[in-house]
């Protein structure tokens, strides 16, 4: 930006610089950069049948301006996981912008209404443009938007991507590139949750409570082994896969064993955390951690159905055509509707092994004390902590190393 040095004036905008620190202009437009903005919005058609690119372009501006925001959240949660330990503060601002984030997925899905209303014979009056290769898989964003969450390249379904990558800038490529070495939010969440205070209590308790469970479905099978013989066998049954399920959740080697068969990304103790903090999620400790489960899962959901908008939207407007440059066109997005592309998906899981409020094990008083203490150290150190620590400090934590 062009500056005024001897009135410290923006010779564009009328920005004031006053002593390096920049302030705006009395105009709302200058502020904004709404006419840089708008100069953006470039068709590559002039002709009247393709009324409809200015929408096209509109919209994947949109899309791309939103990503921005996404990304701008989720370096901010990815930063306050990134400690060894994570505040009571910084757990509150994690759960806050994650609602931001799937707020936006909410606005980014009803988008392709609005795309909608182009009829498919209208696209096609100005497709022909992007014959070049030019495709929204080059998306920078998007892809680091994807791995930031933890979907990493060996996940994907393509066969072309070294083609796209081929159309993309040099700083492009070394952007996807260091995001995909970084640590991703998936891998940060998995260490927090191996953390949760009390968890080898809480491991112990309630193994035992599921196997009392067993156990009482075993004795009232055992009412009707002469009474009802099918009912009989079907308890035991019941039983049996009971146990068999207990098994492969509170066996750690069982565990890791199905882990690498259905390719799970959360280690055998960061899913237990996960079902310790869904258990009591009542607990006025555990609340703020089992919204932000709550809204991991969320995003998820709402990338999953933004994929499957996506696809929909180009079965509608090119049918079975191939995509630009090659892919697949509506088979290749409809393939990403699926687990592969959801890097929470272990934590839908933790339902399968929950049980009703009434039959938990209560919090026995050492878990508690594990809590309570560690919540002391957290407002302990940060009392002692220099006053200069920032929003996103995660100096101090709310969930220590478990055994």
């Amino acid at each position: 930006i062009e500056i005024n040095s001897s009135s410290g004036i923006n010779a564009e905008y009328g920005d004031k610089i006053v002593n390096g620190q920049r302030y705006p202009g009395d105009n709302y437009m200058d502020y904004l950069r709404v006419n840089d903005l708008l100069k953006l919005h470039v068709r590559l058609t002039d002709d009247p049948a393709a009324h409809d690119e200015h929408l096209f372009i509109t919209i994947h501006q949109n899309f791309e301006v939103w990503f921005q925001q996404i990304l701008f959240e989720l370096n901010s949660v990815k930063s306050l996981f990134s400690g060894s330990k994570v505040c009571e503060k910084g757990q509150q601002l994690i759960y806050q912008r994650l609602a931001r984030v799937n707020s936006i997925f909410r606005i980014l899905i009803q988008q392709f209404e609005i795309l909608e209303t182009m009829s498919c014979t209208n696209f096609a009056s100005f497709r022909d443009v992007f014959q070049g290769g030019a495709s929204g898989f080059q998306s920078t964003q998007f892809r680091l938007l994807e791995q930031i969450l933890g979907i990493k390249e060996v996940q994907r379904t393509c066969t072309f991507l070294k083609f796209y990558e081929s159309k993309m800038t040099q700083e492009q490529r070394e952007e996807i590139e260091r995001y995909e070495k970084d640590n991703d939010i998936c891998t940060l969440v998995d260490r927090w949750l191996a953390r949760t205070p009390g968890l080898k209590h809480f491991i112990t308790s309630f193994r035992n409570t599921l196997e009392k469970e067993v156990r009482d479905v075993r004795l009232r099978a055992e009412e009707f082994k002469h009474s009802d013989p099918l009912r009989h066998e079907m308890l035991l049954n019941k039983a049996q896969d009971m146990e068999n399920g207990h098994k492969i959740v509170f066996t750690k080697e069982n565990y890791d064993r199905a882990g690498r068969m259905y390719g799970r990304k959360l280690s055998y103790h960061s899913f237990m955390g996960a079902l310790m903090i869904n258990s009591y999620s009542a607990e006025p400790r555990f609340t703020v951690p089992f919204e932000i489960l709550k809204n991991l899962m969320d995003l998820d959901t709402f990338l999953t159905k933004w994929r499957f908008a996506h696809a929909m939207m180009v079965k509608r407007m090119i049918g079975g055509k191939p995509g630009t440059g090659g892919s697949g066109g509506y088979t290749y997005l409809r393939s990403t509707v699926s687990d592969r592309y959801m890097p929470f998906i272990d934590l839908f899981e933790v339902a399968t092994y929950v049980l009703a409020p009434q039959k938990l094990p209560p919090l026995s008083p050492i878990v508690l004390g594990e809590v309570e203490q560690f919540y002391i150290s957290d407002r302990n150190s940060r009392s002692t902590s220099p006053s200069t620590s920032s929003d996103d400090d995660s100096s101090s934590e709310s969930f220590t190393e478990s055994e």
